[in-house]
């Protein structure tokens, strides 16, 4: 009875409205004080998020304890939290923000795990705030090369609409389809992890949020770094179109070392080197750009033309 009363004690209740219930996943720290399954997450971010409490930092974990009403289960969980400004989680956006830049496999190491059949993000804060230095950075190039309400609105229009979202949505898709397609294991999961057929079979939704974290740095070369340098890289000289050439290849290719850093952090996928190819070819275009085309010259005529 004493030995049954200990193992008790030792052993945590599931479904007793402690902690989650229908978590497919939970990674763990095999460091974590008292061993594997005790402790922390793997690699629990030192963030501000760490003052969030986990319904709000990852709601998803508890979802399965509550029966949602009809009219609001017609919604999915991300238009249902736009439309709910308190339960925005800002705090692990930025953090995933500033990681990106500095540490882009952390981001994907400890944010993204598996919960209630997705792998997506259920936040729409980390795309509302691209979006809105999107819209920033559209304002400032619109002031300072094309005054006026309406041509700013115009540039905001293709950059946010058009160069982040739609352009997305194609790249999402054909992620999307290339690794339902052909980078799926066919067996069961690897490791620690045992997934069904339909398990492995990845969401659109996680797809665009890898371009969304992968756009990132698009912003920050193309709009950022490229709207303090054009007075230099726009002039008639060949170290100019090293220049902008060159930010242009950085861009492109970090967008694509992302990619597929998203791709090869989910453990039923194989093969995934294969996203890095596109490189390939930046790099041949770059080196053949060299001969005289200035990339960032003819970007900016077909914006402000």
């Amino acid at each position: 009875m004493a030995l049954h009363s200990i193992r008790r004690a030792l052993t945590p209740s599931i479904g007793d409205g402690d902690g989650p219930s229908g978590l497919s996943i939970l990674p763990v720290n095999e460091d974590s004080p008292g061993g594997p399954g005790i402790g922390r997450f793997a690699g629990s971010p030192p963030s501000p998020t760490s003052s969030i409490t986990s319904s709000r930092r990852y709601p998803r974990l508890n979802r399965s304890n509550t029966t949602p009403h009809i009219g609001s289960s017609r919604l999915p969980v991300v238009l249902r939290r736009l439309l709910k400004p308190p339960t925005l989680d800002f705090e692990t956006a930025i953090w995933e923000i500033c990681y990106l830049f500095i540490a882009p496999k952390k981001v994907y190491r400890q944010m993204y795990f598996r919960t209630k059949n997705t792998w997506a993000r259920d936040d729409p804060s980390f795309v509302l705030l691209l979006s809105g230095f999107l819209m920033l950075s559209a304002i400032a190039w619109g002031i300072a090369y094309s005054p006026g309400f309406l041509p700013i609105i115009k540039l905001m229009f293709n950059i946010v609409l058009i160069d982040f979202l739609a352009v997305g949505a194609i790249i999402s898709t054909l992620g999307w389809v290339l690794v339902n397609k052909f980078l799926r294991q066919r067996s069961s999961g690897r490791g620690m992890m045992s997934m069904t057929q339909s398990d492995t079979k990845l969401e659109w939704a996680y797809c665009f949020d890898v371009h969304c974290n992968s756009f990132l740095i698009i912003w920050f070369c193309l709009y950022v770094l490229q709207f303090i340098m054009l007075p230099i890289i726009v002039k008639d000289n060949w170290i100019s179109l090293f220049i902008g050439n060159l930010l242009y290849l950085g861009a492109f290719s970090y967008y694509v070392v992302i990619t597929y850093l998203g791709y090869s952090s989910l453990p039923f996928l194989e093969h995934t080197e294969i996203i890095l190819v596109p490189i390939l070819a930046f790099v041949v275009l770059f080196l053949a750009s060299l001969f005289g085309f200035n990339v960032a010259k003819h970007a900016v005529r077909f914006y402000f033309h």
